[in-house]
């Protein structure tokens, strides 16, 4: 039988293996490690007897003490529920103008509320209200369907393009990629809606577009161009926009459309949030 090689300082059995130079001695694993490791091993041993552990098909080991704090858990989720509920007892109104009226209420509770809107509203519409391309931005005043308490409720409970039966419906549609109108048509009409802004704008193309806005346009957005709280045309003059106001971005929306999606909220949130995110939206818009 060959003998193993020697560590040369301490005389100890190597193991053969080695690292960049550096070679493993044969030294046992310390005995407090190893006691460590077997009576770990024997109090999970009594655990598993006495306390749940397992996972079965349909159920799990209940344990020889049948103990679960489930109870318990529940207990305390409800005691924390009802202290809820009893915190924000002043959003539990129906009245959702009065409580727009109710100056306090932004002072008690904005801080809290705004938790509840970073969690559920800010990934799309922004911590600070102010939206990001293709979502609105609600700290400007301008609404689709008007700013009203019970419109923005209305809103945030059925979304806009949303799967419920109460949802709103809004849609842009694809003039152009649909062939309702020619190119050359869309880029009359992309003058035209510059000039309703105010921004810089060929004349002669706006004029030519006010006729094919007239036709195709106007039943939504208004002969002025203001559109309309009834069926949420935005208004192409105020200078506010989801999309961008550019050339390039009025005439994608023209060509191809447009149809954004609002989630709607009833069933993911209780009315009383609800309620809380509106009166939140009154207070910074």
């Amino acid at each position: 039988m060959a003998l193993r090689e020697k560590d040369p300082v301490s005389g100890t059995d190597l193991t053969g293996h080695e690292w960049d130079g550096i070679k493993e001695l044969d030294t046992p694993v310390p005995w407090a490690a190893r006691w460590s490791l077997w009576g770990s091993i024997a109090v999970a041993a009594v655990f598993w007897v006495f306390y749940p552990s397992f996972p079965a098909v349909r159920d799990y080991a209940k344990g020889a003490l049948g103990y679960s704090s489930r109870a318990e858990v529940m207990a305390s989720l409800k005691e924390a529920e009802a202290d809820r509920e009893q915190a924000f007892s002043p959003f539990t109104s129906e009245d959702i103008e009065a409580m727009a009226a109710d100056s306090s209420l932004e002072e008690r509770y904005g801080a809290a509320i705004s938790k509840l809107y970073a969690d559920n509203c800010a990934a799309c519409h922004t911590e600070n209200l102010k939206g990001q391309p293709g979502f609105p931005n609600l700290a400007d005043g301008h609404w689709l369907w008007s700013g009203s308490p019970e419109e923005i409720e209305y809103t945030i409970r059925y979304g806009i393009n949303a799967a419920h039966d109460e949802t709103r419906i809004a849609q842009m549609l694809a003039f152009g990629a649909d062939g309702m109108i020619e190119k050359p048509q869309v880029k009359e009409v992309t003058e035209f809606v510059l000039s309703l802004s105010g921004q810089e704008h060929d004349a002669e193309a706006a004029e030519a577009g006010r006729a094919v806005f007239e036709e195709n346009c106007a039943a939504c957005h208004g002969e002025d161009g203001r559109g309309g709280y009834e069926n949420g045309a935005p208004d192409l003059g105020d200078g506010h926009w989801i999309y961008g106001g550019g050339r390039e971005d009025i005439y994608q929306s023209i060509y191809y459309g447009r149809q954004g999606v609002m989630p709607a909220w009833e069933g993911r949130l209780s009315d009383m949030q609800i309620r809380m995110l509106t009166l939140y939206l009154l207070w910074n818009g």
